[in-house]
């Protein structure tokens, strides 16, 4: 690869529950992506997306960044990498702070001095503040501005804003077995607002839209208002629990269930056109069962009807269920599952579609076009946008003149950077 390029390649890492996946892409001139490189492997030290056996964990990141390295003829130093799982909670809180420049004029200290503002609230000692999300601006009274407000006239100003908050422990955990695999962290990002980047247009988030991301331990939820991100949070029931629902209903391998969920499982029975027969291989010598497919259909659709009335319980926490007409999105690899959609509509009574990453131009683009790789693809367009931030303020000389400010995903990184 030409030294030139190096400067627009961007990486992220999807650390799950049953895979671990590194994606390395550059960015086109017109703004799109040309994926070089995708490396995978099986995750066997996380379980419901926390850090349970670190030395598994880096093991699986070391194997994952090293395929992505060879397709891509790329040497990976850092990376931007997703957190979720049910630790995650989003708390709303409002800041306020007087305008210090003699003009009245707000800058970018003014800015992060709201924000400090609105981080001014009571955690557990086990608690981490990992971003802080405005939801809207209010000056001298003047409501409903949602563009940080930097450049305009003022001598009061409020917000109202959302604080992501994760356990301790769960993200230095994270963060050390990265670290350990040999790669810098440059980003810490939540892995459903990640994925809003990939699967989820700037009208449906402005308009109203939930989205559901069903990954291998965890579903992530995330409703979004007015462009902005409202409400989200993690539920501890997805792919893998419905496979260990399989294994344990019929006393087979855990292999052996998953791939019977893959090739013949339905989430919902009224989908199966065909109730055939299928034969599933006995463990330990034992011999092979013959079932109908309803039979698993059955199986599978409890767990999954489970996991859409938890989704629709924390949708509906958000106080906007009402207000979405974008309806629901679904992605991640528990959403191929043959009839979720249509089990989804049922359940949660709306309009709902799958989510497939998008602003993909060119490289390796059929192997990432699935909803497996949205978290994936999300964290490189999220990096993308906070780079394209950076670098419009420092062309507008925003950067040499106000060093003090340090945007919000800035320090976070720079906290890993004194682990």
């Amino acid at each position: 690869m030409k030294e030139k390029d190096l400067d627009n390649i961007i990486v992220g890492l999807d650390v799950g529950t049953t895979k671990i996946c590194t994606i390395v892409a550059q960015v086109r001139e017109d703004g799109r992506l040309n994926v070089l490189g995708v490396g995978k492997a099986p995750s066997t030290g996380l379980s419901r997306g926390m850090v349970v056996n670190p030395g598994k964990t880096i093991e699986n990141i070391r194997t994952s960044l090293k395929e992505a390295e060879l397709k891509a003829g790329y040497e990976i130093n850092s990376v931007t990498v997703g957190i979720a799982g049910p630790h995650i909670r989003c708390i709303q809180s409002e800041g306020i702070v007087a305008i210090s420049h003699p003009d009245r004029i707000i800058s970018e200290e003014d800015v992060e001095r709201l924000y400090d503002s609105a981080k001014s609230l009571k955690l557990s000692k086990d608690e981490r503040i990992i971003d802080v999300i405005a939801q809207e601006f209010i000056i001298d009274g003047k409501d409903g501005i949602f563009d940080v407000p930097v450049g305009m006239f003022g001598l009061r100003m409020e917000a109202k804003v959302n604080i992501l908050t994760g356990l301790v422990s769960q993200i230095d955990d994270l963060s050390n077995c990265v670290n350990t695999a040999g790669v810098d962290i440059d980003d810490l990002v939540l892995e459903p607002l990640a994925s809003s980047f990939a699967v989820l247009n700037d009208s449906e988030k402005k308009v109203g839209v939930a989205m559901i991301d069903i990954g291998g331990g965890t579903t992530d939820i995330a409703v979004f208002k007015k462009g902005v991100i409202k409400h989200t949070a993690g539920i501890g029931i997805a792919g893998s629990q419905v496979t260990n629902d399989i294994s344990e209903t019929l006393g087979i391998d855990e292999r052996e269930a998953e791939r019977i969920k893959k090739e013949f499982g339905y989430a919902l029975i009224s989908e199966i056109i065909n109730d055939d027969i299928i034969t599933i291989q006995g463990i330990k010598g034992r011999r092979p069962l013959k079932i109908n497919k309803s039979i698993i259909s059955r199986i599978i659709q409890a767990r999954m009807e489970e996991l859409f009335v938890l989704a629709a319980q924390e949708i509906k926490r958000s106080g906007i269920e009402n207000y979405l007409p974008a309806g629901v999105v679904i992605t991640g690899g528990g959403s191929l599952l043959k009839g979720t959609k249509e089990l989804a509509q049922q359940v949660l009574g709306t309009e709902v579609n799958l989510g497939i990453p998008t602003e993909i131009g060119g490289g390796l683009i059929k192997e990432v076009e699935s909803p497996i790789y949205a978290t994936g693809i999300g964290l490189i367009l999220h990096r993308l946008k906070y780079l394209d931030q950076k670098r419009a303020s420092v062309k507008k000389g925003k950067g040499k003149k106000k060093p003090g400010f340090k945007n919000i995903l800035l320090r976070v990184k720079q906290w890993f950077d004194e682990l």
